[in-house]
């Protein structure tokens, strides 16, 4: 999972907002703007998050932009459903909303369900469990897209199983450089990985064939005598809005990396 950046909120949301303050986000999908089509204002969204996010799903970075667009979702970080606070509507909130993957809900029967359910799938499969009386508290135990620090990176791969585990270290800068209590980052990074189940076997095996393509550019690389391999496959990857598995490549790199990234502003 990477750090998503927000452009400003679209004009077709915040109108509708303004004039519907308790609508709902079924009422946003079909409403028709004048001159429009209902679901024209829902499409406008939709891709401005395709753009805002390099096309990638917002919790387990697959390349979903180019898809059909049954296959990628209107996720609410913050449930939707959550009325508890009067003078919050979480269904029309820019800030809250990220385009997902359908977590392999349509995975036909390549991969066992509901063990390999990931994101917003998994995600709404355990928060269901929770009362409502208790949400808050089990979402402030993890951490969103949108709250993600852009460096460090507080991810690990384990190359043997294609698991994402957190980097102690890095989360542990972070929790210094924000005055936490040291853990923090390191438990909210942790719970979070749970609750998307973005170590299900779907996803490790999609990591482990990203590990197999760098490993491939690397013997090239070294059969070609380049010694800036790392620079270059960094410039290939991230040159564009953004590379599937965006974290994996990330991780792989390393300082080549964290040094190109920070060039292109990845920090916003």
């Amino acid at each position: 999972m990477k750090k998503l950046f927000k452009s400003l909120p679209p004009s077709e949301l915040t109108t509708y907002a303004a004039n519907y303050p308790a609508g709902d986000w079924d009422d946003f999908r079909n409403h028709a703007s004048e001159n429009q089509t209902p679901g024209d204002d829902y499409r406008t969204i939709k891709q401005r998050l395709v753009v805002d996010q390099g096309g990638l799903c917002g919790y387990c970075e697959q390349q979903i932009g180019d898809l059909d667009a049954s296959l990628q979702r209107v996720e609410h970080y913050h449930p939707k459903s959550d009325n508890s606070n009067a003078t919050i509507n979480w269904s029309l909130m820019w800030a809250n909303v990220l385009l997902v993957c359908t977590g392999g809900e349509k995975e036909g029967q390549s991969f066992a369900l509901p063990e390999n359910l990931s994101c917003d799938a998994h995600k709404n499969h355990v928060l269901g469990q929770i009362p409502p009386e208790t949400l808050a508290e089990a979402l402030a135990k993890q951490i969103s897209p949108f709250a993600m620090p852009a460096f460090p990176c507080l991810f690990c791969l384990d190359k043997r199983t294609g698991q994402l585990v957190p980097s102690l270290d890095a989360c542990e800068t972070v929790d210094r450089a924000r005055s936490l209590p040291l853990g923090t980052m390191y438990d909210a990074v942790t719970d979070t990985v749970a609750v998307l189940n973005l170590n299900c076997d779907r996803l490790c095996q999609d990591r482990r064939k990203v590990l197999y393509e760098y490993n491939h550019r690397v013997g090239d690389a070294r059969k070609a005598d380049d010694k800036s391999y790392q620079r270059n496959i960094a410039v290939r990857w991230f040159s564009k809005r953004w590379p599937s598995f965006f974290t994996t490549r990330r991780i792989l790199l390393g300082a080549a990396a964290e040094d190109y990234l920070r060039l292109i502003r990845f920090d916003g």
